[in-house]
């Protein structure tokens, strides 16, 4: 992939990484803003056409990339909600930081294992 060819959103990355450059003493260590933008855009375009448009080594973008990941997909909030008297069964609904949504609705006396059901749905 020729610079030419860089989409505006891998442009903006490498544009960020060469103003720094141009302007750091010798040395000096990326900042840490600078690596969650790589990271944020390896997401996006991936690891390997990130740390090549940008200049970066690939095996510390990776690093970061999926030490980045795993602490994202760790739940930050879990809502369970009591079922209304007479009822039957429940629904229990999981959602992870990107948006996907699973919904499970269950009968009653049925049996689940909640917790391999959240760890199989994170990725835990």
């Amino acid at each position: 992939m020729s610079e030419k060819q860089l989409p505006a959103s891998i442009e903006r990355v490498r544009s960020l990484f060469e103003e720094w450059r141009a302007h750091k003493n010798r040395g000096d260590r990326i900042p840490e803003g600078l690596w969650c933008v790589a990271v944020e855009a390896a997401r996006h375009h991936g690891v390997h056409a990130i740390s090549r448009a940008v200049r970066l080594e690939h095996a510390e973008l990776r690093r970061r990339f999926h030490a980045a990941s795993t602490v994202s997909n760790a739940p930050s909030f879990i809502e369970l909600d009591a079922p209304a008297a007479g009822s039957v069964g429940c629904t229990v609904e999981l959602e992870k930081v990107n948006g996907t949504r699973m919904r499970i609705c269950v009968r009653e006396g049925a049996s689940v294992d909640w917790s391999w059901m959240k760890d199989a749905f994170l990725g835990a």
